[in-house]
């Protein structure tokens, strides 16, 4: 494996797309319709990342695709409460933010 990669524009876009997502998910509003739009753009992130011949990228992107699964998991059973909401967005804040971190660090 390559470690680390190359800055990748692609990769890059869609980490950022992700972190706009995220700031301005609201729990107020359909939670199921905004998670899925960011279930997407996560699941692009993470087959693009593993279809690359380098690696680094890719071995971070399993929290947050775990995270994001296990919300709308979750909301399938049934509505959530605002907490739960927030404290998983929370968390896919700081995921996003590591994984942009990541992408974004690289030249």
């Amino acid at each position: 494996d390559m470690i680390p990669s190359r800055w990748d524009a692609n990769q890059a876009k869609v980490i950022t797309d992700i972190q706009v997502q995220v700031k301005h998910f609201d729990c107020k509003s359909n939670q199921t319709q905004q998670l899925s739009l960011l279930a997407s753009n996560v699941e692009w992130f993470e087959i693009y990342a593993k279809t690359k011949p380098t690696k680094d990228i890719a071995k971070l992107t399993g929290t947050i695709t775990a995270t994001v699964k296990e919300y709308q998991d979750r909301l399938k059973a049934g509505p959530v409460s605002p907490l739960y909401c927030d404290l998983k967005v929370k968390i896919i804040k700081q995921q996003t933010d590591i994984l942009a971190g990541s992408v974004q660090g690289r030249f």
